[in-house]
């Protein structure tokens, strides 16, 4: 018997942190962890009320409500809880790995009828841009014409394309990312991470990696191989002397068996009132018979009337 053990390695569990209720590990690393627990580019902080911060070169500092390592997706939210007017003033995400995930083009309107939002199903209020006399929402700029009929007290101020959003929290936008490609490691149980200590190669550390080394194919083919043929060789000799049991058995069945014949099949004589019935012919001292009897005239032998 062959135990296969794959232990995780010892950086994968320096490297795991969280700040407030948000596990943070590769590729993302917090600023306090050494620089190869995360993948250029990943950088998080965590601020003052332990929330992770994301910092993008060109659109700024987000709130890091959620990360899904298994599909790499991370949902992000405007600090001060105005994720429209970040979208509104332009969300550049060029120099990051992140790109927008599911993005759909909308449409943002001002409009003096604040009740506009109960009218338009389809219509998202976005509170921190509305006021008292006026409202702000968002609709898809694909029912513009759709409900042109009812947007006559609105304005358009802006048509921006917005990542995937979620206006049940907070209108928060998801994000995903495709380098580094860390997907079959993470659903295999498995921990993403740099391969060396220099350069940005990763490999999985645990889980179900497909890297098995040369003596370990090896060990898999003695350790499992071997043992299945003798089980095979043993099934096969096993199957063998069963066959040539029961064909000794036949024949020695078919050696001692006697056909058993009935009663009916037997043939049966005469009894002795017929025998009696039939003269008999008495011989001399000569044991010869005489001269008037014909020893092969069946004529001659008739029954004795009784």
């Amino acid at each position: 018997m062959v135990f296969l053990s794959v232990q995780p390695s010892t950086s994968a569990g320096i490297c795991r942190e969280s700040c407030g209720d948000q596990w943070v590990r590769f590729p993302f690393r917090l600023g306090s962890q050494p620089d190869r627990c995360g993948y250029p580019g990943f950088n998080l902080s965590c601020n003052n009320q332990s929330k992770a911060m994301l910092s993008l070169p060109f659109a700024g500092e987000f709130i890091v409500e959620d990360i899904d390592y298994f599909y790499q997706r991370i949902w992000i939210n405007d600090p001060d809880h105005c994720t429209p007017r970040r979208l509104l003033n332009g969300l550049n995400l060029s120099g990051t790995h992140f790109e927008p995930q599911y993005p759909e083009s909308y449409a943002f309107l001002n409009c003096s009828n604040v009740a506009i939002s109960k009218q338009l199903p389809e219509a998202m209020y976005v509170s921190c841009l509305s006021g008292e006399t006026f409202s702000v929402v968002a609709i898809p700029a694909n029912r513009l014409d759709m409900y042109r009929s009812l947007l006559w007290s609105c304005r358009e101020i802006g048509r921006v394309l917005v990542p995937d959003w979620d206006p049940y929290y907070g209108m928060r936008l998801g994000l995903r990312w495709n380098e580094p490609n860390c997907i079959s490691c993470e659903l295999g149980g498995g921990t993403c991470m740099f391969k060396t200590d220099m350069g940005l190669d990763i490999h999985c550390s645990g889980g179900f990696s497909s890297e098995i080394s040369t003596s370990a194919k090896l060990g898999i083919i003695f350790g499992v191989g071997i043992p299945l043929l003798c089980i095979l060789g043993l099934i096969c000799h096993l199957r063998m002397k069963a066959n040539d049991f029961y064909n000794h058995r036949q024949q020695h069945n078919q050696g001692i068996s006697v056909p058993i014949v009935g009663s009916s099949g037997l043939a049966e004589g005469l009894d002795g009132s017929n025998i009696e019935a039939y003269p008999v012919t008495v011989f001399g001292e000569s044991r010869k018979l005489g001269d008037n009897t014909c020893s092969i005239c069946l004529c001659e032998y008739q029954a004795i009337d009784k």
